[in-house]
C-alpha cells in the first residue's frame, strides 16, 4: 500500500524544515511527500525543494486557503493512502507504517475505513500528557458528542485514495470554516467510515494557541460557523458556548506558551515580553517558533 503524504503551506519557513526531515526519517518511507506552496512570501518553497532527493516535491496553488491547498495535493498525489499533515507536525519514524496499517480490515466486520485520524501532543509546551489527554477530548470526543459523526484532525489525518474521489466534489471552499470538519460532516453524510487509532499520535506545535486574544477568537469563530453551514444547530450551539469561555479558558495556556522555550524545557518570565513585542510588531500575529 502506498502513501502519500500532503503537506499545505504557506508562509512556514521556520517550521517546514523540521518536518520534512521527519517524514524523511521514516522506517518504510512514504512513496511521495508532496507540499504545497500556498503563495508563500518567504523561503517555504526554498526549504522543501531543497529536499526533493527524499522524494518531496513542491506544487503550486495560487487560490488562497488551506482547502484549496488540501485539495490540489489530494488531486495531485498517486499513492493509495493520501495522508494530510501540517507544516508544524514532526511525525515519530513509525507514522507511515502506522497509517498504511489503520487501513487493514476491522477482523470483526471484514470492513476497512475509508479515512482515519488520532491525536496530538504539543512538542513545545511542558505537560505533555495533559495536552494530549485535552486534545482527545476537545479536538475527537466533544466534536462526537456535539455532531454525531467522527471528527478529522487536520494535522494528523488520511483518505484512501477512492474516499477522496468520492468525496471531493461535495467539500466546501467557503473561507472562515474547518475544512477538517467540513470533510469529517461529508465523509458521515456519504455513509463512510473514520477511524480514530490512538496509536497514531503526532506531535504539533501549539503556536496557535500563543497567538494574540483576537486571532485565536478568530480561529475559534469558524468552529461554530462550519457546523452552522452544515445545517448542524445543535452542534453549533454547543461550539458557540465553547467559543465564549474558550478565549478565556486557553489565556493561562497561552501564557505557557509564550514563555516555554521548547529547546531546553525551561519556563521564562522575559520570554513572555519578547513573544508579546514580537506579536506587536507583526501586527498582532502571533511569530512563528524558530525550530533548530
Amino acid at each position: 500500500m502506498q502513501v502519500s503524504v500532503i503537506v499545505p503551506a504557506y508562509d512556514e519557513e521556520a517550521v517546514i524544515g523540521r518536518c520534512l526531515e521527519a517524514l524523511a526519517r521514516q522506517s518504510e518511507p512514504a512513496a511521495e511527500v508532496i507540499v504545497v506552496d500556498n503563495n508563500s512570501a518567504d523561503r517555504t518553497a526554498e526549504v522543501a525543494a531543497s529536499f526533493a532527493g527524499h522524494g518531496v516535491r513542491v506544487v503550486r496553488e495560487t487560490r488562497q486557503g488551506a482547502v484549496h491547498a488540501r485539495n490540489r495535493g489530494f488531486d495531485e498525489a498517486r499513492g493509495d493512502v493520501l495522508g494530510r499533515i501540517d507544516a508544524d507536525t514532526v511525525v515519530g519514524p513509525e507514522w507511515v507504517a502506522r497509517l498504511a496499517a489503520s487501513f487493514a480490515a476491522d477482523p470483526a466486520t471484514g470492513l476497512a475505513p475509508d479515512a482515519v485520524t488520532g491525536p496530538s501532543w504539543f512538542y513545545d509546551v511542558p505537560l505533555r500528557r495533559v495536552g494530549l489527554a485535552a486534545h482527545r477530548f476537545f479536538c475527537h470526543r466533544l466534536n462526537r458528542m456535539l455532531s454525531g459523526h467522527a471528527m478529522l484532525w487536520g494535522s494528523n489525518m488520511a483518505l484512501s485514495r477512492q474516499c477522496w474521489h468520492r468525496v471531493r466534489a461535495h467539500t466546501c471552499t467557503a473561507p472562515g470554516i474547518w475544512e477538517d470538519l467540513d470533510l469529517a460532516v461529508h465523509l458521515s453524510r456519504l455513509g463512510m467510515r473514520v477511524r480514530y487509532v490512538d496509536r497514531l499520535r503526532v506531535p504539533v506545535s501549539a503556536r496557535r494557541i500563543g497567538a494574540s486574544v483576537r486571532e485565536l477568537h478568530a480561529y475559534l469563530r469558524a468552529w461554530p460557523r462550519t457546523y452552522r453551514m452544515h445545517g448542524q444547530r445543535r452542534a453549533a450551539w454547543g461550539a458557540a458556548v465553547f467559543l465564549l469561555i474558550g478565549p478565556v479558558l486557553l489565556r493561562p495556556c497561552s501564557l505557557l506558551v509564550r514563555a516555554h522555550s521548547p529547546y531546553d524545557g525551561r519556563l521564562s518570565p522575559a520570554r513572555l515580553h519578547l513573544a508579546a513585542l514580537a506579536c506587536y510588531r507583526r501586527g498582532g500575529r502571533a511569530p512563528a517558533p524558530v525550530l533548530r
